[in-house]
């Protein structure tokens, strides 16, 4: 049995086999250079928090830590790893008319 989609405008619920659903917004903003991510982990590797290291790179708090929160998490800056860019390129070239709807499913 696979999860199941509600879609209300730009805001996604997903429920889990577990029985649990997900939240999730349509991404929005310009994504980080990895250059920048990489100094907002540097600075908070030198102690710096999150307050002090979003007023040093004139970004907002919330960026600086969602940032460090997915370096934890996963250990790298970036959102998807290079085997799931891989995929998705694969997926989109063998079908041009597919939907980024399809290929996230």
């Amino acid at each position: 049995m696979g999860s199941r989609c509600v879609k209300f405008g730009v805001i996604t619920l997903t429920l889990s086999h577990t029985g649990h659903w997900k939240f999730n917004m349509a991404p929005h903003g310009k994504e980080l250079s990895e250059d920048l991510k990489k100094r907002i982990v540097a600075l908070h590797k030198d102690g710096l928090g999150y307050k002090k290291s979003a007023k040093t790179l004139k970004l907002s708090c919330s960026t600086v830590g969602k940032t460090i929160q997915r370096f934890h998490r996963t250990g790298s800056t970036q959102k998807l790893s290079a085997r799931a860019q891989r995929h998705i390129q694969r997926l989109s070239l063998g079908n041009r008319c597919m939907r980024a709807a399809s290929i996230a499913a």
